[in-house]
């Protein structure tokens, strides 16, 4: 068993970043390490592979996918030898009470063993009423991209006040890391695991048209059954189930300013009208009457 580093209750936390950049084009074969680093770090792919070894596993990073390991934990990156690579690199801390950053640089270490290192710490939080959560290794980040492109520019710009909104950014992607760490904790709980598959596949690629088949085979179900078993635990049949995921990720999308075709186009529908009719009939509003009025359901009558 890999051994553990409880950080307390996640709301008690005051997680500050240190370092935060867009690694662009980085020569393919280039490599980070081995080393060990002073705090947390972040790695999220934008293009190209990035092979990672942490422990006795080595991950291939493709794009849209995060890694991340804490303070002396062992690693090295390599880009793969096929092509360049861009990648996120965000470092932080989990807990310090003020939010200036502390850059890492200067206490950044060689190791001089190599792959495979020893077990890392398992870092867990404690969330009210569903307890101990462990903060995972290796990812997807499905909807935290633009949180992290926030977070660079906000540390490239350090306007007045910069460190707070830092963290105010900081906390909202380690949220989404504990909330998909609980909705796939959920996928292996009783019944709900039998169609755990499929539901994880409709989580990490939403704008992907699934068809019923693809996710009764992932489930090693003939389709009809599937359907059957879906309905009886998710309460509603697939498509409606994913169409209701899809829009879910579009209003959040669109409160954060993206433009309606543009959301449309991300989500995989064929035509701004087409999603418009799906969003109208599960929200009651347009989507642009929702990205304009932010939800809540129009201008205020005074």
């Amino acid at each position: 068993m890999e051994p553990s580093h409880p950080l307390g209750p996640i709301a008690l936390l005051l997680p500050a970043v240190n370092y935060a950049n867009v690694e662009k084009d980085v020569s393919s074969g280039f490599v980070f390490g081995p080393r060990t680093i002073p705090d947390c770090q972040l790695v999220y792919v934008l293009s190209g592979r990035i092979d990672l070894w942490i422990g006795a596993h080595i991950y291939s990073l493709l794009p849209g996918e995060c890694a991340y390991y804490g303070p002396g934990t062992p690693h090295m990156l390599s880009v793969h030898p096929s092509r360049a690579a861009t990648f996120i690199s965000l470092h932080f801390d989990w807990h310090r009470v003020s939010p200036e950053p502390v850059h890492p640089g200067a206490k950044l270490e060689r190791f001089a063993g190599g792959p495979p290192f020893d077990s890392p710490l398992r870092y867990t939080v404690e969330v009210d009423g569903y307890g101990s959560v462990a903060i995972p290794d290796h990812f997807r980040l499905v909807t935290g991209e633009r949180l992290l492109h926030q977070i660079v520019q906000e540390y490239k710009e350090q306007e007045p006040g910069y460190s707070l909104v830092l963290r105010s950014l900081l906390m909202q992607v380690l949220a989404e890391i504990v909330r998909q760490e609980l909705e796939i904790l959920a996928l292996h709980s009783s019944k709900r695991s039998l169609i755990g598959p499929a539901l994880q596949m409709i989580r990490e690629h939403p704008e992907h048209p699934w068809s019923l088949s693809e996710l009764a085979q992932q489930c090693g179900y003939h389709h009809a059954y599937f359907a059957q078993l879906f309905k009886e635990v998710i309460g509603i049949s697939p498509k409606p189930y994913m169409i209701r995921k899809r829009i879910q990720l579009a209003k959040k999308l669109l409160l954060e300013e993206e433009k309606v075709e543009v959301v449309a186009s991300k989500l995989g529908y064929a035509s701004v009208h087409y999603f418009s009719r799906h969003f109208k009939s599960i929200t009651g509003m347009s989507p642009s009457s929702f990205r304009l009025y932010g939800g809540e359901g129009g201008p205020m009558v005074q």
